[in-house]
């Protein structure tokens, strides 16, 4: 049995890889920047501390052996979040003689870097690198929650207007969260294999499953989009065609979600 912290274990990927160390018999630890709810699952320990500022790290990182470390900022704070709060939880790692780290990174990154969230993912595995403690670095492509909530947004309009040339290869949180409690289990590999999803498709494939998995017309219209980023997109270079390392589909993925026909 092992001491494991799961950073941004209050988030979407934290919540999957929770229930699943636990079933394994280990020790588990979340720590998040919210308070310790009222509820707490019987046996889970909770660390309350900001990665951004540091308060919390030292006592959230002591007694512990590994670290899953999957706290982001994609929309905020990214540089002080993911760059310098990994270099702070890597110190505090350190200090508290943790024997490995499992850091959560994003397929491309090294091929998108005009894209500014990648930019500074790329800086935080350097940062993991560097930072003292032996690690293993596994990078996923977009979870289908991602581009779900991207199409929530453009649903809201008459004429959703998307990226519909732009690549994916989206894969279940879940499959991920198992990925990463094995590695937790397993030797430093440093950075692995790419993991991606079972399938490539574009935005415009991916919208027309989801608006008739909901019975709703797919009136997309496409937003032409200039620049390295787009052309990166439209490429695929955010994709890993050769490791489709996920089984469960985009059409089955909505199909369990929105309770209609899938693809």
């Amino acid at each position: 049995m092992t001491h494991i912290l799961i950073t941004g274990g209050a988030g979407g990927l934290g919540r999957e890889v929770t229930p699943r160390l636990q079933t394994a018999g280990h020790t588990v630890r979340v720590m998040s920047r919210r308070s310790r709810p009222a509820t707490l699952a019987p046996g889970l320990e909770w660390a309350q501390a900001d990665i951004e500022t540091g308060a919390g790290l030292a006592e959230a990182t002591s007694s512990v052996e590994v670290i899953i470390h999957c706290a982001s900022s994609p929309l905020r704070h990214t540089k002080e979040v993911d760059v310098d709060g990994s270099r702070r939880l890597l110190e505090a790692a350190r200090a508290a003689g943790v024997k490995r780290l499992v850091y959560v990174s994003i397929v491309g990154i090294d091929r998108l870097p005009a894209y500014p969230y990648y930019r500074h993912k790329l800086a935080a595995e350097a940062v993991v690198r560097a930072g003292g403690v032996p690690y293993s670095i596994l990078r996923a492509t977009q979870f289908h929650t991602l581009l779900d909530r991207l199409l929530q947004a453009t649903a809201k309009f008459p004429l959703a207007l998307t990226f519909t040339d732009f690549k994916f290869q989206v894969i279940d949180t879940g499959e991920v969260a198992a990925r990463l409690c094995a590695l937790a289990e397993a030797p430093p590999a440093g950075l692995l294999p790419d993991m991606g999803g079972p399938e490539v498709l574009t935005l415009g494939e991916m919208a027309r499953v989801w608006f008739a998995a909901q019975g709703k017309p797919a009136r997309l219209m496409r937003l032409p989009l200039p620049g390295k980023i787009a052309h990166g997109f439209r490429q695929g270079h955010n994709t890993c065609p050769d490791h489709r390392d996920g089984t469960i589909t985009w059409g089955e993925w909505v199909k369990r979600t929105y309770g209609r026909n899938g693809r």
